[in-house]
């Protein structure tokens, strides 16, 4: 195997997840449910594998762990951006499967009991509660905003985390949709947590 490259990138980020708002995995807490079931997606704003440009460039993932994340035996489905050929595609997917080592190589360090590999159709809006993303026809997430339940009115909640692995920050949404169907995955929890954040990773 190819020894990964030196990388970093400017990335955003958004995910959705079973779990109440605020998504316990944060603070590394177990899953609220016990079983974490989660979709993923993260452009590259801006970023290099060794010598191969990224900048725009997505992927997505749908991934269950049967209880927290650091006891393992996850099994995810990696989607790369259809538009990534040849030494691109190389180096997104080293990145997007953990090869590439940094913090989410770190977190894919969780999923050991299968990673698949797929190109898709992606698309995506970085917008706050506007936020959405879809991964041809395997995903689909919708943002909303936290409401008051007395209210109705908007929350808006932000994480600090000076120690945190993927981000020292990150604003908390509702996932008004939220559905996977992708080899052996298939699962749906619309109203539950939704994340979405801007970071720089960097590897190996």
């Amino acid at each position: 195997m190819t020894k990964p490259a030196k990388w970093a990138a400017k990335v955003e980020h958004l995910m959705a997840c079973n779990c109440n708002f605020g998504c316990p995995c944060s603070f590394d807490a177990p899953p609220t449910y016990g079983t974490c079931e989660a979709a993923t997606f993260t452009r590259i704003v801006k970023g290099k594998y060794g010598g191969v440009t990224l900048d725009g460039l997505r992927f997505a993932g749908v991934a269950k762990w049967p209880g927290p994340l650091h006891e393992r035996h996850g099994k995810m489905v990696v989607f790369l951006d259809e538009r990534a050929k040849g030494a691109k595609r190389e180096a997104l997917e080293a990145i997007a499967t953990g090869r590439a080592g940094g913090p989410w190589g770190v977190l894919m360090s969780t999923v050991t009991d299968g990673v698949e590999v797929r190109a898709a159709h992606i698309e995506h809006k970085f917008a706050g509660k506007k936020s959405f993303f879809r991964v041809a026809e395997a995903a689909e997430v919708v943002f909303d905003a936290i409401k008051n339940p007395a209210t109705g009115e908007d929350h808006h909640a932000i994480a600090l985390l000076p120690t945190g692995l993927l981000t020292k920050s990150e604003e908390f949404f509702a996932a008004r949709t939220f559905w996977v169907k992708a080899d052996g995955l298939e699962f749906a929890y619309p109203g539950r947590n939704g994340l979405a954040y801007v970071t720089t990773w960097k590897g190996p």
